[in-house]
Formats: C-alpha cells, sequence, structure tokens
C-alpha cells in the first residue's frame, strides 16, 4: 500500500503538469525581442487571434492606418519594417539585428511617445495598444479580441 501511495505521489505532480500545458491550447510561446514577424504571427493564429484565412493588407503602402498631421502629405509611409493588418489585428515589427530608419526614427522612440509611432516629428502617428521585444499592435475598431490579445501579448517572454 506504501509503495502505491508513494507511486502516485510521485506521478501526480508529471499528471498534472501535463494536463495544464494541454488546457493553454498548446501554442508555443515565441519571444519578442528575437523571434521574425512569421513566426509571431502565426504564433497569434495559434491563439486563434488571426483567423487562419485572413487576408493579410500592407499597412505601410495603404492609406488609413496614420493620422496624418500634414493636411495629405502623409496618408501612408514606411513607419515600420513591416505592418500588417490581419482583419483587424494590426502586427507591426521592426528589425533590430539590421537596424532601418524606421527602426531608428520611429521604434526606438516608442517608449517615450508612450506607446505612438511618431512618422517624422509628428507628420504622420500611430497609436499602437502594446509593445513588447521588436513589435507592437494596434487594432480596428470592431476587433473583438482586444483585450486578450493585449493580455498575452504582453505577457510573452524578453530574454
Amino acid at each position: 500500500m506504501k509503495k502505491t501511495v508513494k507511486r502516485i505521489s510521485r506521478a501526480l505532480p508529471a499528471l498534472l503538469l501535463a494536463l495544464v500545458l494541454a488546457a493553454c491550447g498548446g501554442a508555443e510561446a515565441v519571444d519578442p525581442a528575437t523571434c521574425t514577424f512569421d513566426e509571431m504571427a502565426a504564433y497569434l493564429t495559434e491563439k486563434g487571434y488571426i483567423s487562419k484565412d485572413a487576408a493579410p493588407v500592407d499597412m505601410l503602402t495603404t492609406e488609413g492606418y496614420l493620422t496624418d498631421n500634414t493636411g495629405g502629405e502623409f496618408p501612408f509611409a514606411p513607419f515600420a519594417d513591416k505592418a500588417l493588418d490581419y482583419d483587424g489585428l494590426w502586427l507591426m515589427w521592426w528589425d533590430s539585428a539590421t537596424p532601418s530608419e524606421a527602426y531608428t526614427n520611429c521604434f526606438q522612440n516608442l517608449a517615450m511617445n508612450g506607446g505612438a509611432v511618431v512618422y517624422m516629428g509628428g507628420a504622420a502617428v500611430l497609436e499602437t495598444a502594446a509593445y513588447n521585444g521588436n513589435f507592437a499592435i494596434a487594432f480596428a475598431e470592431d476587433y473583438a479580441q482586444k483585450d486578450a490579445v493585449i493580455a498575452d501579448f504582453q505577457a510573452l517572454s524578453q530574454k
């Protein structure tokens, strides 16, 4: 009887850990400081925040994402190294390994600007909902899972 109790008590923690991991959905977390844009997009898709059949829109070449403070001079601009709209979830990325103008002029000042992407000294602006590592996220007004995405995105580890 004592041997059975010892075996169960030894196996129980491993079983509980396996159950917790299975309940978390199985999506392997990514490190926003080192992962690629595609890896982050795949993670957000696995979590169900991005639809598997979403047709992404390039935010860097499409009007309507930036607030243009010039009266029409900057309806769109290269404010990130990659930025795509996945049906209302806006994912932006800056390459810290090979810093571009967007990295130097917009990303490095993200914290100082309260999470806002500021292009050309304020000629164009984009408010983000959160930033972590080399990424920032924002949302269309009608995106339904904002709070869940923000919580998950901010909880991702930074090494």
